[in-house]
């Protein structure tokens, strides 16, 4: 049987994976920024919102962490939409 520490150690590898997707999703999150930015769009697309939730839901095979994952992608969600504005206001960008 697994001790805590091989636990936190097996938590630390799935982190480490999670923020190597986090970093390439943001990536894409500064090019759907370039494109509201030229074509004049809203950052917040609420419809596209309700399609991720749907989305993560369905995704999920242990329908027992709904509620997690909606609240999980509610806070990258929230994330993307701060970085888009701040690049939004960047005049560099």
């Amino acid at each position: 049987m697994a001790n805590l520490e091989e636990y936190r150690q097996e938590i630390d590898q799935l982190d480490q994976g999670l923020i190597e997707l986090f970093e390439k999703r943001m990536e894409v999150v500064r090019k759907i920024s370039e494109y509201k930015k030229e074509y004049n769009l809203p950052i917040l697309n609420s419809t596209r919102e309700e399609e991720v939730e749907k989305k993560s839901i369905a995704y999920l095979k242990n329908k027992e962490y709904s509620q997690f994952i909606k609240e999980f992608f509610k806070v990258i969600m929230e994330c993307s939409k701060r970085y888009q504005a701040i690049l939004f206001n960047d005049k560099n960008n």
